[in-house]
């Protein structure tokens, strides 16, 4: 719909500037001067009244300057964001005046998040638990469920899923065994071998009366095809992006990208994670071996999934979720008879939401750790806060690790992240560096009974900006199967030493200190 709007109002402006085109003419000959030689000059009455709007701005320029500095301070100061950004748009305002002001307008302030902060109220408390590990468990889990609304499901069953073999191995299996509905968001979806047999499978889902949603982000998908898009559409698959990106549409708001991973199939099961659908995930692109890290989801957590995938295509359809429960003949599983306790929050992030909930979620696991914090990332640009809780873990004898790609995918953001590795190593955090190709999973383990996997990179973009989900999982028998994992990669890495980071040459110090700089717009 909105596509043939912008082909109808590009028509008709066509059309006005070939009907308009001898009054602007006119326009141009009565305001200019072309003399033999094709110099072109204002006419005299033009160039008077320049002059005179050029004087009268000059007269009031203090003026100005004086308003510009009031709206930058006042502009700065209710933000109230971090220090880095907020010394970089406080330079860029001074140095690039009022083109600065225009570019901060655009895509600086967030003051619809300072209002729902404002609007902010706590709620009731959860029942206390004995024991001193669940009550370290209810602490995370009680500050999620206040800033995230995040509720504890109980009865669930979470299945690891190792690299895109796996993943793709059982999700396409179940899509494919899928009755009554598929509800499917990506960051990423490419017209590759990956991509062809998704499509392949959701075109034969339709067919066999199975509602199918998709719904992918406009800019990590960009290279998307416009005929692999409509050969769902036209299959019956419901196919569409989360805000594209067109003049029309050229505000901040451009910038808040949607980087979940969501698949929800007849109510019964949900993947999320770290894999896109992409040829990468099974090793074929440039970075070579990709390891990645998905669940499956079973149970209770399925629902809540769901209604975070829900909330995104009502964001971009209008469309109600109860409609499309109704639309879809949505039913959840309800009977969970004999099924083991595996208490999970499935916690969403964004821009929307008054909070930073990944974040916050993170920061309680690392700061209340007591024994270790394992951590899997493919990009570290955390922030001042969580740099300063994983130095202060560390220092206070917890076992922190984080295992790190050696080789990076996106240039500024590697080297952003290689701009804090030295803080870190000096409070004995340990950094180890994934050798085989490239690891994009989203892990943390917490001691032994608290984990976290989903979507949410260990850098400002994700903690700050995306559209993010991530599972807190409260269970021991987890924490052990991702632990096993990681012992396998760490098999597969090389530690990081504080005397051989020291002696780095000047020119990767240098990469590091611009990344830095970048960093906190990133």
């Amino acid at each position: 719909m909105w596509k043939r709007t912008r082909y109808i109002l590009a028509a008709i402006l066509v059309a006005y500037l070939i009907g308009a085109a001898p009054l602007i003419i006119d326009f141009i000959n009565d305001k200019l001067i072309i003399n033999a030689a094709n110099v072109i000059s204002l006419r005299p009455g033009v160039m008077r009244c320049i002059t005179v709007t050029l004087s009268k701005i000059r007269s009031y320029s203090s003026y100005f300057v004086v308003m510009y500095a009031l709206t930058v301070a006042a502009l700065i100061f209710l933000e109230n964001s971090n220090p880095d950004r907020t010394l970089l748009w406080i330079a860029v305002l001074i140095f690039v005046p009022f083109l600065g002001l225009f570019i901060y307008l655009l895509i600086g302030p967030d003051f619809d998040n300072l209002r729902r902060r404002r609007n902010f109220r706590p709620r009731e408390m959860l029942p206390v638990p004995t024991g001193e590990r669940q009550a370290l468990q209810l602490q995370t889990a009680q500050m999620l469920r206040e800033i995230s609304g995040a509720e504890v499901t109980r009865y669930n069953r979470i299945t690891p899923l190792i690299n895109g073999e796996e993943t793709f191995a059982d999700m396409f299996e179940t899509i494919n065994r899928a009755k009554t509905f598929i509800h499917l968001q990506s960051f990423i979806i490419k017209d590759d071998e990956i991509g062809r047999k998704l499509r392949e499978l959701l075109i034969a889902a339709v067919k066999r009366g199975v509602k199918v949603r998709v719904l992918y982000d406009a800019i990590g998908s960009r290279k998307i095809t416009a005929g692999y898009v409509r050969s769902l559409n036209d299959a019956g698959v419901r196919c569409i992006s989360f805000m594209p990106v067109s003049f029309p549409m050229f505000r901040r708001k451009m910038n808040f990208r949607n980087h979940r991973k969501i698949c929800v199939i007849d109510g019964t099961a949900a993947y999320t994670g770290g894999l896109n659908f992409s040829k990468n995930y099974i090793h074929k692109g440039r970075m070579g071996f990709w390891r990645d890290t998905h669940v499956r989801v079973e149970g209770e957590a399925v629902k809540e999934l769901h209604k975070i995938f829900l909330a995104d295509w009502e964001d971009r359809t209008t469309e109600k979720p109860e409609q499309i429960i109704k639309e879809d003949n949505v039913v959840y599983q309800n009977d969970f008879t004999d099924w083991k306790k595996q208490p999970v929050q499935v916690v969403p992030s964004g821009v929307s939401a008054p909070w930073h909930s990944i974040e916050m979620g993170f920061m309680s696991m690392i700061s209340r750790a007591k024994e270790r914090v394992w951590i899997t990332t493919p990009y570290i640009v955390p922030g001042p806060f969580i740099v300063s809780a994983l130095r202060m873990a560390a220092l206070s004898g917890v076992d922190v690790r984080i295992i790190l790609p050696e080789k990076g995918d996106h240039f500024l953001v590697y080297w952003g992240g290689r701009a804090h590795i030295e803080e870190l190593l000096s409070a004995g955090v340990k950094i180890l560096l994934y050798k085989p190709g490239f690891i994009h999973a989203k892990t943390l383990l917490s001691d032994r009974d608290i984990s976290s996997v989903g979507t949410c990179n260990l850098d400002v973009r994700s903690l700050e900006i995306n559209f993010e989900d991530q599972l807190f999982i409260y269970d021991e028998t987890i924490n052990k199967m991702f632990e096993r994992q990681f012992k396998e990669d760490f098999k597969n890495t090389r530690e990081l030493k504080l005397e051989e980071w020291r002696k780095r040459p000047f020119c990767e110090k240098l990469l590091e200190s611009f990344g830095r700089l970048y960093s906190a717009q990133i």
